[in-house]
């Protein structure tokens, strides 16, 4: 047995290492950026946790809210697991100047257990409140009520499914637990109900390590470290983040941070490694959390991406002690919430490829990870094309629900009849086959005269040769590499030949090269180096079912840029086409 504070815990006979994992609480986010924003950055850095930070619209949400936030955090292969208060808005259980306190904040940490469930979180906890300053007398009879009303909580959420329910001890008297001798009584009574009731779900403390109380002298009476100490019994989780010399300010691990700051990361871990057996986990997350710079200034808001990625990259050695690539492979600029492909060569997502019954939440997926330069809308009949896939319906609902370019695919006889509809619709982009059209020419100019930018589509065996005459007239072709109709195709085998043949025709003339048919991982550098500048991207690419859309975005990126670099110069171009230059 272990004494701590009085209290005994067993030790086991082996205790195997304590592993250490990195998160982020989402305070910093709110008001300012989108979850999948958030999501996706933490992909890229190879964070895996996620400690959803409270927020006042929280309480009022509908579950459905909650349930298809799990699902963006999974579909970025990110774990919302832990719940967390970010304010101090349940702290009723303290308060004694009016009726009403206890039970809204009863009601609240009610719904933030539901909340924890909906998400698929492991832990749930709050910021216990503060007795006031005024009234510092009512501090035992509101430690009492609190306890109590945690005590009934626990088996509420224990009903649930959850581990743990967790209290952040704080630094001030005024919001315990504070004082060690707090902590420990906090930790007797909780464990020893706990003990006494199988099911309840396991009373935790999330310890923030940069808390420590300083006196009204401004006098360290108690350092981080002991307050870590006192909480071993009960620390399921950790809140990293950075202060000063008095506790007062707080703030992240960047470079000119840990400069000012006093909390040695290295430090803390090694404290937990040495004290591991005295944890009740086998796995401590450590979320980061700061508050980001200040909030609704154009000169400040566009700095939290890179603030937040130099303290996760930072934590990723100092924290986990893993090497910053095996982290994340791959990082992009910080510059958009949502970066664009660093080359010329766009992504269009075939969204007949895509989950047509919750579209919505693919759509924004695929724009979170940078991956829908346009959406790709095939139209075919079952004549032209032996299919019948999306039809006007979709395209008009769609419409209004995204501002990403609507890039449509006509795989139609006679496609003269489908133009006014899709003008009235408001599409971007029109594609028309050269070999469905009886009056091309006129097709083209109906569709430019509706302001859309036009495309003619032409198939494997279909030569260049029918463009002859409308090349000027058009905006983009349209290469067919596998025959209409259906995904999964194999590659036909005169493509890449045929991009490359119609690189060197449009060469010099503003009209890019879209392709589409079996454009996969292991195509698309040869698909791009021999010309290709708009990839529809299917189920061999950025729907496969290997990966996430990220990572498939993250493998298409890899595989264009891998193109571009093979790509020949116009030089090369005009060379190998017989051309010379003047």
């Amino acid at each position: 047995m272990t004494v701590i504070d009085g209290y005994f815990t067993a030790a086991p006979a082996f205790s195997p290492p304590l592993q250490f994992e990195l998160g982020l609480k989402t305070d910093p986010i709110l008001y300012r950026y989108s979850y999948d924003w958030l999501f996706r950055l933490l992909a890229e850095e190879g964070v895996r946790h996620v400690q959803l930070g409270t927020f006042f619209e929280l309480y009022d949400l509908p579950d459905a809210f909650f349930a298809d936030l799990r699902r963006k955090a999974a579909d970025h292969g990110v774990q919302i697991s832990s719940v967390f208060t970010a304010h101090r808005e349940l702290g009723g259980f303290f308060r004694d100047d009016g009726p009403g306190w206890t039970d809204v904040a009863r009601r609240n940490l009610e719904r933030l257990i539901d909340v924890a469930v909906l998400v698929g979180a492991q832990s749930v906890g709050s910021n216990p409140g503060a007795v006031l300053r005024d009234r510092m007398g009512t501090k035992r009879a509101g430690m009492a009520c609190y306890l109590s009303h945690f005590k009934q909580l626990m088996h509420r959420a224990g009903n649930a499914g959850l581990q743990w329910l967790t209290i952040e001890p704080m630094s001030c008297l005024a919001e315990p637990p504070t004082l060690p001798e707090e902590m420990a009584d906090f930790t007797r009574k909780l464990m020893d109900y706990h003990r006494a009731h199988p099911g309840t779900a396991m009373p935790g403390y999330c310890i923030d390590i940069a808390h420590g109380y300083v006196d009204a002298c401004r006098h360290v009476v108690n350092d981080h470290f002991e307050l870590m100490r006192s909480g071993l019994p009960m620390t399921s989780e950790v809140h990293l983040k950075n202060t000063d010399a008095i506790y007062n300010a707080t703030f992240g691990f960047g470079e000119a941070d840990r400069k000012r700051g006093q909390i040695d990361i290295g430090a803390v871990r090694a404290f937990y490694e040495t004290h591991a057996a005295e944890l009740p986990v086998q796995t401590l997350v450590g979320y980061l959390e700061v508050g980001g710079p200040k909030l609704g200034r154009d000169f400040s808001d566009e700095q939290l991406g890179p603030m937040l990625r130099e303290s996760l990259r930072y934590l990723q050695k100092a924290w986990v002690n893993r090497d910053v690539e095996e982290a994340a492979a791959v990082r992009f600029s910080d510059a958009s919430p949502a970066p664009r492909l660093a080359s010329k060569v766009k992504i269009a997502p075939s969204i007949m490829c895509a989950d047509l019954l919750d579209l919505d939440r693919h759509i924004q997926l695929l724009r979170s990870a940078g991956a829908a330069d346009m959406l790709h809308l095939d139209v075919m009949d079952g004549h032209f094309a032996p299919n019948l896939t999306l039809g006007f319906a979709l395209i008009e609902q769609l419409r209004p629900r995204t501002d990403i370019p609507l890039d449509v695919h006509l795989m139609v006889k006679e496609p003269e009849r489908f133009v006014a509809e899709l003008l009235r619709i408001g599409v971007d982009r029109v594609s028309i086959h050269a070999e469905s059209a009886t009056h091309l020419d006129r097709v083209i100019s109906q569709l430019r005269d509706g302001g859309v930018s036009v495309g003619v589509a032409i198939n494997p065996a279909t030569p260049l040769s029918v463009l002859d005459y409308v090349l000027d007239a058009i905006d983009f072709v349209l290469v067919m590499t596998v025959n209409p109709g259906f995904a999964g195709q194999k590659l036909c085998g005169s493509a890449l030949h045929k991009i490359a043949d119609c690189r060197r025709l449009v060469d010099g003339r503003p009209v890019t090269i879209e392709v589409d048919g079996n454009v996969s991982f292991a195509n698309i550098p040869a698909m791009v180096a021999a010309g290709a500048d708009e990839l529809v991207a299917g189920t061999s690419s950025i729907f496969s079912t290997g990966g996430s859309v990220v990572q498939n975005a993250e493998r298409m990126r890899d595989a264009i840029q891998e193109g571009l670099s093979r790509r020949p110069s116009r030089a090369e171009t005009l060379e190998t086409s017989g051309s010379t230059t003047t």
